[in-house]
């Protein structure tokens, strides 16, 4: 395994860098070399890395291409979908998520768990030994003694905002960085609505969701006023426009619209949690703290159960209220009791693997351990790949060229700051850091080493040290 590469991009640095970090660990102990950090950088620079595993967070139509250029170069490809966890309607996430042409270019699909595998069985095969039931290395940082490493960070949340009320919101579809009409343009060109019954689908979601957002927006104005002596945080998914949060909340003096780092130091740091329909809820279950969920309207077909279904549910703003209060009175008195609802627990299971037992990173490397992959991609590399300063100023020339061409013809002028907000850059110090902790809680990967990727801004190298970089 000494001379296998995993290639390990980061496309939302909120969301995925402690547990991609933590897949590193985990793969770089197993003997792999990882080549971790910024996808947009690794894309670009990709034929002058090293052969290797490929794993991307999707398996979506717009991946196609990606994957075809990584087989040509001899790379192999494994994936999980980011969104395999919380689906509406399966016959919509499978037309929306799982390409089938994309699916057959992957060695491994790693499930988050059992229904998100049978659901994917249905339109790629039954038979398919592709699919492993896996969980995600999202979830490995909940548990303990993971989840410690996020202990500083909450304590230095909870120190600079005092006790808290946190808000997290999930309306991109509604609420998108680039606007509203964004998402349903996007869907069309790339081929994911196909049909007018498509469109329509998409379209009442988005409707149903601008709906919410407009009963949230009510519902932080009331938890400003009835908690006047709390800080109220929103925090909007990484895709949506924060700056409508600001003016939407910005005249409530004790609300603080936050996108910042992961969320699990958010939640712990946190009084309590509200939310409808995300994936937090789920996380802030599993971290044992109070979370609430607030269903103002509900549809059949648009909510999400999961989420809502772990979390204490109400639709009134009056009984919510009621619910933070008696939270701020008891602060764990509502997480014991979900956590003792045997219910709850047994409609967790058939959703995620590797909550139990072995690590999702565990199960991971063990699939990745049997994947072979021989010889170098494109010229030969020396043992510690680069990038080449030519193909570097190459690369940010045509990216500068390229911005600037969108802002004329297309008239986009936010992509830089949207690209930004997904990914605003990764450091050695960084990187580093959390490493440090990981090892100090765990007393694992002592023998895992890091150092930048030469020639990249944001992008890194974990290997074993027992067997060095040249």
């Amino acid at each position: 395994m000494s001379n296998l590469f995993l290639i390990l991009p980061i496309e939302t640095k909120v969301r995925e860098f402690h547990a991609k970090l933590l897949l590193s660990c985990f793969a770089a102990e197993a003997g792999l070399r990882v080549i971790l950090g910024d996808q947009n950088e690794i894309l670009r620079y990709l034929k002058y890395l090293p052969r290797g595993i490929y794993v991307d967070k999707s398996v979506a139509r717009t991946k196609i291409a990606k994957f075809k250029k990584n087989v040509r170069m001899g790379n192999r490809v494994v994936a999980w979908c980011e969104e395999g966890l919380i689906f509406l309607d399966p016959n919509a996430y499978l037309k929306e998520r799982i390409s089938v042409e994309a699916f057959n270019l992957v060695n491994f699909f790693f499930a988050w768990g059992k229904i998100q595998a049978e659901t994917i069985k249905t339109k790629v095969g039954p038979e398919n030994d592709k699919i492993v039931c896996t969980g995600n290395p999202r979830f490995d940082l909940l548990r303990d003694p993971y989840r410690r490493i996020f202990v500083p960070e909450a304590d230095r949340i909870r120190s600079n905002y005092g006790p808290f009320i946190l808000i997290n919101t999930n309306f991109a579809r509604y609420n998108h960085f680039y606007g509203r009409d964004f998402v349903i343009r996007t869907m069309k060109e790339q081929g994911r609505i196909r049909s007018d019954e498509d469109e329509a689908f998409f379209v009442g979601w988005s409707d149903y969701l601008g709906e919410m957002f407009r009963y949230f927006v009510d519902m932080v104005d009331h938890m400003s006023r009835s908690f006047p002596e709390y800080t109220i945080v929103v925090r909007p998914h990484p895709s949506e426009s924060q700056e409508i949060w600001k003016k939407k909340t910005g005249m409530f003096e004790n609300v603080r619209v936050i996108h910042e780092g992961n969320a699990i130091p958010w939640i712990m740091a946190s009084e309590v949690m509200i939310h409808n329909g995300c994936t937090t809820g789920v996380e802030a279950y599993i971290l044992d703290e109070p979370v609430l969920c607030y269903c103002p309207i509900s549809s059949a077909t648009y909510d999400s159960e999961l989420p809502n279904a772990v979390s204490a549910k109400t639709s009134s703003i009056d009984d919510l209220e009621r619910l933070v209060r008696s939270v701020l009175k008891e602060p764990f008195g509502l997480a014991e009791r979900r956590r003792e609802d045997k219910g709850i627990k047994g409609l967790l299971v058939p959703y995620l693997s590797g909550f139990n037992g072995p690590t999702a990173c565990t199960n991971i490397v063990s699939a990745l351990q049997r994947i072979e992959v021989k010889g170098c991609a494109g010229k030969e590399t020396e043992n510690e790949p680069c990038i080449p300063a030519s193909a570097r100023l190459i690369s940010e020339s045509a990216i500068r060229l390229k911005g600037i061409a969108k802002r004329v013809i297309k008239g986009n002028p936010g992509l830089e700051g949207y690209l930004k907000q997904k990914f605003a850059g990764l450091t050695f110090d960084e990187v580093k850091d959390v490493l440090n902790r990981l090892r100090d809680i765990s007393g694992a990967f002592k023998s895992v080493e890091v150092k930048p990727l030469v020639g990249s801004r944001s992008c890194f190298l974990l290997y074993r040290d027992s067997e060095g970089l040249e």
